[in-house]
């Protein structure tokens, strides 16, 4: 009875383990499927000290670094983390810019057109953007629910091409 109570412990023990390794292994995945550097470390989140330090400390774990070595990796990735910083700062500003740009663009336009052509434009758009949705998602491998989901209700292109041409004729 010791034996089978001590087993059934042990066992749950391990599952518990195998468990919390595998939910560790689920975070560094993304929607894909495919592993994502940034979400393993959350660069954004981090400071340059604590980046360069993860960097270094992964590199020692394969190449044992001497101390000598390590402060002057450590030195060199602290350099690098923070023009990765400085890089993804600036950019950040500049897509945020050019958003309010294309923003105040679209208005102006708006505001030429009568409302005929406000509603053709506004269609056209919706168009382009759900294509170009439809065009990112294709360059990526799609699981078999997505895909199904995404098709469900919705005509292929041809056929939409068909119910334009004979509304136009």
């Amino acid at each position: 009875m010791k034996k089978l109570m001590l087993s059934l412990l042990l066992s749950g023990v391990m599952f518990a383990g195998f468990a919390q390794e595998k939910a560790n292994i689920k975070e560094n995945v993304n929607h894909d499927g495919h592993r994502s550097g940034k979400r393993e470390f959350k660069l954004d989140k981090k400071s340059a000290e604590e980046i360069a330090q993860l960097r270094t400390d992964r590199m020692d774990q394969k190449l044992k670094f001497t101390d000598k070595q390590r402060k002057e990796i450590y030195s060199l990735q602290l350099d690098q983390a923070k023009k990765d910083k400085k890089n993804f700062a600036d950019r950040k500003a500049a897509m945020e810019q050019m958003k309010k740009d294309r923003m105040a663009q679209r208005e102006k336009l708006m505001k030429n057109l009568n409302p005929d052509q406000q509603k053709l434009y506004k269609e056209s758009f919706a168009e382009n953007h759900k294509q170009h949705r439809m065009r990112k998602s294709e360059d990526r491998p799609m699981r078999r629910d997505r895909l199904d989901r995404n098709n469900k209700g919705e005509k292929n292109s041809i056929e939409v091409k068909k119910d334009i041409t004979e509304k136009n004729s």
